[in-house]
């Protein structure tokens, strides 16, 4: 801030920031510092800066933040610039959506942009999942509970047995069709249990099961935020 805003000094002491220079210049000075602290970041920091939100379910903020930040993270050391998650008070619902702020150059922006909507569409990008590829699958939704199984346990196969993540649309979810992640050769073979699990379910289940569970949640509850995902949220 001192060498972009061509101010003489500027002094830290305690809580208190004393700039010394020209007038025009301290008063740049003055923004730069106060947009870094309410923000996290300043605009004098990047060449080309852009600020752009994107406006995203608070259900999907754990797919972009990662377990321990490694996602957020990612996407902010090689494309070098500042994501902030608008924090969402407890109790919201799951379909209000929430800004997710993008600032950096114009061109890093909008790649961090495509990656985010990526991961929000296919639940993987290649810089942030390298090496894995996905499958979509069109399923009517009385069919889910046939993947899911009982008490999750054909996900739990399908994902264990195959190293692969399933994702059954929601109401917020950015595809309505399932998906299946990972290397491709598992992602294959997971894909072809699906396709034979729901040829069971067609040809054995009856109408009326359909129709009974047309609208059935089979996910159940939204999982609570967890301690570590605090770091990357932001209060307005």
């Amino acid at each position: 801030i001192q060498e972009k805003c061509e101010v003489d000094r500027i002094d830290t002491q305690g809580q208190v920031f004393t700039i010394t220079g020209k007038p025009e210049n301290v008063a740049r000075a003055e923004a730069a510092i106060k947009e870094l602290i309410e923000k996290g970041y300043c605009a004098l920091a990047f060449e080309g800066f852009s600020e752009n939100v994107i406006n995203v379910h608070s259900s999907h903020f754990p797919d972009l933040i990662g377990k321990q930040g490694a996602v957020v993270r990612k996407i902010k050391e090689e494309l070098n610039v500042e994501i902030n998650f608008q924090d969402v008070p407890k109790g919201s619902l799951p379909s209000k959506k929430a800004k997710v702020t993008l600032a950096g150059s114009a061109a890093d922006v909008e790649k961090a942009k495509t990656v985010i909507n990526n991961i929000l569409m296919y639940c993987h990008d290649e810089l942030t999942h390298p090496g894995q590829v996905h499958e979509e699958l069109d399923i009517e939704p009385w069919a889910y509970r046939y993947i899911i199984g009982r008490a999750g346990s054909e996900m739990k196969h399908i994902q264990h047995n195959w190293k692969v993540k399933v994702n059954i649309p929601r109401e917020t979810s950015a595809n309505d069709k399932v998906i299946i992640v990972g290397e491709a050769d598992q992602v294959e073979r997971a894909k072809t249990y699906c396709e034979k699990l729901i040829w069971n379910a067609e040809n054995n289940s009856k109408g009326r099961d359909k129709a009974d569970n047309a609208t059935a949640d089979p996910w159940g509850d939204e999982e609570p935020e967890e301690e570590w995902m605090k770091g990357y949220m932001y209060k307005r």
